[in-house]
C-alpha cells in the first residue's frame, strides 16, 4: 500500500441486491451513475448482472456506453434527457432514454430513429419532468411517432428518504395523472432506495435502487438497516513526528496542540476525495482506538494524534469502515455529518486514480 486502498465487497454488494430483491416485488433497477456512487462501474454492473439484475440507471451518455460495453442482455435507462447531439450514441448502444420536454420529443420523432423512451412526469421534484397538466398531450405526442417506442412512465420523489406522507401525495398525483392512459406493458417506476422499502402501490413495477445496493440506509423504515455497506477505505502512517505544546499544526494553523504530542501523518486527503471540513471534528481508526484529526485536511495527507499509542510507520489506518477488533466504526453518515453534507456527495467525491481499488469476495 502506498497511499491507500478502497476495498468493495462483492458479497455485501451481493447479498444487498438479493435483500431488496426479497423485500420488493418490483424489478431493480440498479443505479450507477457517478462511477458506481464513486465504487467503480466495472465490478457493480458485473456483479449485478451475476445477480440477475437486468436495468441499470444512468446520468449521462457516455456512463451508459461503459455499461453497454460490459454486456448486450441488459437494459440501460438514461434519467434525463441528454443533447440531441448525442442522438447517435443513443441509438447505437441501444439505450432506453428519459423524456419530458416537447421539443426534444419533436426531434427524436423527426429523426426517424428507432428509440426506447420513458415520460417522466413531475410529481414534485421540480427539477426535470412535464407537468400533470401536460402529461396526456405529450403522451399523445409520443405515441404520434411511430420511431419512438413508449417504454415506461416514471417519476422522482423529494422527500422519500424523511417523509412518508408527502412521498404518498406524490405517488397518488402520480397515479391520478396515468389513471386514464393504457399502461399495459409499460414499465411503471418511481421509487428510490428510500420509498422502495415502503411504497407498496401495485401499479409500480420496477424500482431504481441507489444507495441501499452499496449499502447505505437512508429511509425511514427501519427494515433497511439489514442493508451492508460495500465500502471500506484504508491507508496508512507515512510519518511520526514529536511535537510541542503550543504548536501549530497544518494549514492556516488552525490548530494549536494543547500538550506535547506525537503526530501520525497518512497520504490521503481532498484530493482523493477525502472532503476538506472533516477537521475538526472528524477522526480515523488505528490499531482499534479512534484517534482525532488535528489540522485541516490538505490535499494529500492528514494528521492525527496518536500521542500514549504503540504505533509505527506504515501501521493501517481505517478512514471508512471498521476496526479489526469488529469495536468501533466510522460510517459514510459520519463523515458526511462532520461535513455537514450528505452521503451521496461523501461517496460521489472519492476518486481512484491515486488510491487503489481492490475487489473482496468473503
Amino acid at each position: 500500500m502506498d497511499r491507500g486502498c478502497i476495498y468493495v465487497n462483492k458479497s455485501s454488494f451481493s447479498d444487498n441486491i438479493q435483500f431488496l430483491k426479497g423485500f420488493t416485488n418490483k424489478e431493480l433497477c440498479v443505479v450507477v451513475k457517478a462511477n458506481a456512487y464513486g465504487h467503480g462501474i466495472d465490478w457493480t454492473v458485473n456483479t449485478a448482472i451475476e445477480s440477475g439484475v437486468k436495468w441499470f440507471a444512468v446520468a449521462a451518455v457516455d456512463e451508459a456506453i461503459l455499461v453497454r460495453k460490459i454486456s448486450d442482455n441488459i437494459r440501460i435507462l438514461l434519467l434525463s434527457e441528454p443533447s440531441i447531439s448525442e442522438l447517435e450514441k443513443l441509438v447505437v448502444n441501444n439505450i432506453d432514454t428519459t423524456v419530458y420536454n416537447e421539443k426534444f420529443i419533436d426531434q427524436l420523432g423527426e429523426s426517424k430513429e428507432a428509440l426506447k423512451v420513458h415520460l417522466k412526469l413531475d410529481t414534485g421534484m421540480h427539477r426535470v419532468g412535464c407537468s400533470p397538466e401536460n402529461f396526456l398531450r405529450i403522451h399523445e405526442k409520443i405515441l404520434s411517432y411511430k420511431n419512438l417506442a413508449l417504454e415506461g412512465i416514471c417519476t422522482h420523489f423529494p422527500v422519500a428518504d424523511t417523509q412518508k406522507e408527502d412521498t404518498k401525495q406524490s405517488v397518488d398525483l402520480f397515479m391520478k395523472t396515468i389513471s386514464s392512459i393504457d399502461i399495459k406493458n409499460l414499465f411503471i417506476h418511481a421509487d428510490n432506495s428510500a420509498s422502495t422499502t415502503f411504497n407498496d402501490e401495485k401499479i409500480f413495477n420496477l424500482t431504481r435502487v441507489g444507495l441501499a445496493a452499496y449499502g447505505y440506509s437512508i429511509s425511514p423504515n427501519s427494515v433497511a438497516d439489514n442493508l451492508k455497506p460495500v465500502m471500506e477505505i484504508k491507508t496508512r502512517i507515512s510519518n511520526l513526528q514529536s511535537r510541542k505544546k503550543g504548536e501549530a499544526v497544518s494549514y492556516g494553523k488552525a490548530y494549536v496542540l494543547e500538550k506535547d504530542s506525537i503526530i501520525a501523518t497518512a497520504p490521503i486527503g481532498y484530493g482523493d476525495g477525502y472532503p476538506w471540513n472533516s477537521f475538526p471534528d472528524g477522526k480515523v481508526i488505528v490499531n482499534n482506538e479512534f484517534c482525532k484529526l488535528v489540522g485541516r485536511v490538505t490535499m494529500d495527507q492528514i494528521l492525527f494524534d496518536v500521542t500514549d499509542m504503540d504505533v509505527k510507520i506504515d501501521d493501517e489506518v481505517i478512514i471508512l469502515g471498521t476496526s479489526n477488533d469488529k469495536s468501533l466504526n466510522i460510517s459514510i453518515k459520519d463523515i458526511a455529518v462532520w461535513n455537514k453534507t450528505i452521503e451521496w456527495e461523501i461517496l460521489t467525491n472519492i476518486k481512484d486514480n491515486r488510491l487503489n481499488r481492490i475487489e473482496i469476495d468473503n
